[in-house]
């Protein structure tokens, strides 16, 4: 049986996010979420992780197919690493393959760590997939819009709600609303 595994901020969540997590919930036999959350917020991490849930709660039902889960940032990668096996076997412990999934290798922080630990993780077999994001636009008012969580956060702190709205899915844009 597969395991989808991303390892996210999602803060907040946007449709990229979703479109991805759609897919692999229907490709997959599992997908399993890891919300990165920093120990203090600060204004690229301005959502708790039970803020995330709850946004996401707008779209999707968490059962034994789909589940979101807490990853505490730690100084230590090993520590960092053991908490991500910790959690794998917690919850899925019949797993044996992961696919762990990334936009880009390159400048990511998640998969370099993963990657120079994986053998703290060798009871799996471990796939890595980079996906590039391609054509991940929206266009708003004659200009086009890279999707990203930064965009999302700086369009709903400048209350532009209806560029803001191009990012998020319509059942979550109002929880997200609420945190801003």
């Amino acid at each position: 049986m597969n395991l989808w595994l991303f390892i996210w901020r999602m803060n907040p969540p946007h449709i990229g996010h979703l479109s991805i997590i759609d897919k692999m919930i229907e490709e997959n036999d599992f997908v399993l979420i890891l919300v990165g959350t920093m120990k203090n917020r600060d204004d690229k991490n301005p959502l708790e992780f039970k803020q995330i849930k709850n946004i996401l709660s707008k779209k999707y039902t968490f059962n034994n197919k789909l589940k979101v889960v807490e990853l505490k940032d730690d100084s230590s990668d090993l520590v960092w690493v053991f908490s991500i096996y910790k959690i794998l076997y917690e919850i899925f412990q019949w797993i044996t393959t992961i696919n762990f999934y990334w936009w880009d290798f390159s400048n990511d922080s998640a998969y370099r760590v993963l990657s120079e630990n994986k053998n703290h993780l060798m009871s799996y077999d471990l796939n890595f997939i980079e996906k590039p994001r391609k054509d991940s636009f929206v266009n708003f008012d004659r200009e086009r819009y890279e999707i990203s969580a930064t965009n999302l956060r700086k369009a709903l702190r400048l209350w532009k709600f209806d560029l803001a709205s191009k990012f998020c899915d319509y059942k979550m844009f109002e929880e997200i609303k609420k945190y801003f």
